[in-house]
């Protein structure tokens, strides 16, 4: 099979000046072509930093992530919008819904 997102040595250290915080330590995943994956965890072990991370929602600190084998590093800010609008999808654990929209608008958005 193809593998589709790979995210090799993934690091995120957040920086509060007199603490650094390692979200991500060297996280390493393979996901094939029409495979299904759950990131499951306890509160506070790096899941949402991760999945940030590999959509390229925010920068991680070291290691790279290959979309269909393309380095998001390489990408450009226009190239990896059209990423995540065209090969990621996302499931949030807030709703984040547009309020004068109804809950089928708001699914509807691109």
């Amino acid at each position: 099979m193809t593998t589709v997102l790979q995210a090799q040595q993934l690091w995120k250290v957040y920086d509060t000046g007199s603490v650094k915080v390692k979200a991500l330590k060297g996280v390493d995943l393979e996901i094939a072509e029409g495979e299904m994956v759950a990131i499951m965890g306890p509160s506070g072990c790096g899941k949402t930093t991760f999945l940030n991370c590999v959509s390229s929602l925010d920068e991680f600190t070291a290691g790279e992530v290959l979309v269909d084998g393309q380095p998001l590093s390489e990408m450009s800010d226009r190239e990896r919008t059209n990423m995540r609008k065209n090969r990621l999808g996302f499931v949030f654990q807030s709703f984040h819904l547009i309020q004068r929209m109804t809950a089928l608008e708001n699914v509807e958005l691109p």
